[in-house]
C-alpha cells in the first residue's frame, strides 16, 4: 500500500488493486481538509458534530482525485450488518442535489458502472475494497467487529458474482487501515460470537490478551482475509496499517476516546 498527497490531501492507495488497471481505490487520512474540530482534518462523517459545510468541501477534495463530483459517488449508510447494495447512475443524487447519495441500511456497495465511486466511512472498523478485472466490478465494504462475524465480506463476494457474475477466484480484495491486532482488545462479548462464526480458524484471529483473563487481542485484519479466502477469494492483501497506532497520520475512534473524525474509503472503476 502507498502513501500520496493529492493537492495537499493523503490518502493510501490499495496498490494490489490499481496494479491491475482500471481501477482507483485508496483511504483518506486525515489531513488536507478543512475541518476546524481537528484543524484542517478531512473528516467525512456529518453524525460527529463536524459543520456540513467543512465536511462537503473534504468529500469534493478527495473525490477531485478522481475527477469526480460528489453527485458521482454513493456512500454506504452503514448499520453494522451484512447487507449488500447494488448501485447504479439511477442511485445517485439527482442533478442540483448535494452528493454523495447516501444508500441507507447496508455495509457494503458494490457496481459495474464505470466513474462512479462507492464509499464507506471508518475510524478504527475494516474497510475491504474489492475489485474483480475480468467482469469490471468493484466493492466497497465496510467490517467493524459485528459485521465481520455476520459475514459481510463474504455477502459482498456473493452479491458480485450474482449481480455481475463474478468468479471469486478473479476478485482481488485489500484490507485497507484500521484497528490493528496490536491495539485490539475485546472481551467475550467480541470472542463469542467470532468464534461461532469462525470454529476452529477463530484461533488465527483471537489471542488471549497478556496477564488479563478474560480479554483478548482480535486481528480484525486476519479475520476478514480469512473470510475472503472461504469465500474463495485467492488474492487478499493486507494494508498493515494501524489507525490507533498511526493516530497522527489516520482518525481512530479508539486511541482518540470516541472524538475522532472519519476517513473514507473510495473505490471506482475508471
Amino acid at each position: 500500500m502507498t502513501w500520496q498527497t493529492h493537492d495537499g490531501v493523503e490518502v493510501v492507495h490499495m496498490a494490489p488493486l490499481e496494479a491491475a488497471g482500471g481501477v482507483a481505490a485508496f483511504f483518506t487520512g486525515r489531513r488536507g481538509g478543512v475541518s476546524t474540530r481537528w484543524d484542517g482534518g478531512l473528516n467525512w462523517s456529518v453524525s460527529i458534530g463536524d459543520d456540513p459545510a467543512r465536511v462537503a468541501e473534504n468529500r469534493r477534495r478527495t473525490l477531485e482525485i478522481l475527477g469526480l463530483t460528489p453527485e458521482r459517488a454513493a456512500i454506504a449508510g452503514l448499520v453494522h450488518g451484512n447487507r449488500v447494495a447494488a448501485v447504479t447512475g439511477a442511485d445517485l443524487a439527482p442533478a442540483g442535489a448535494p452528493g454523495p447519495r447516501v444508500i441507507p441500511d447496508c455495509d457494503a456497495l458494490i457496481t459495474n458502472e464505470t466513474g462512479l465511486a462507492l464509499i464507506v466511512t471508518a475510524a478504527d472498523c475494516v474497510p475491504v475494497f474489492l475489485y474483480d478485472p475480468v467482469r469490471r466490478a468493484v466493492g466497497a465494504v465496510h467490517a467493524g467487529w459485528r459485521g465481520t462475524v455476520a459475514g459481510i465480506c463474504a455477502q459482498a463476494v456473493a452479491a458480485m458474482s450474482r449481480e455481475y457474475g463474478s468468479r471469486p477466484g478473479d476478485i482481488i480484495a485489500a484490507v485497507g487501515p484500521s484497528i490493528g491486532p496490536c491495539c485490539y482488545e475485546v472481551d467475550d462479548a467480541v470472542a463469542v460470537p467470532l468464534k461461532a462464526y469462525y470454529g476452529a480458524l477463530a484461533g488465527h484471529c483471537l489471542s488471549p490478551a497478556p496477564g488479563q483473563e478474560g480479554k483478548y487481542m482480535l486481528d480484525l485484519w486476519e479475520a476478514n482475509r480469512q473470510d475472503l479466502h472461504r469465500s474463495g477469494v485467492v488474492s487478499a492483501h493486507v494494508s498493515g496499517e494501524c489507525t490507533a497506532c498511526g493516530v497522527g497520520r489516520l482518525f481512530s475512534h479508539r486511541a482518540e476516546a470516541g472524538t475522532a473524525g472519519r476517513g473514507a474509503a473510495v473505490i471506482a472503476l475508471i
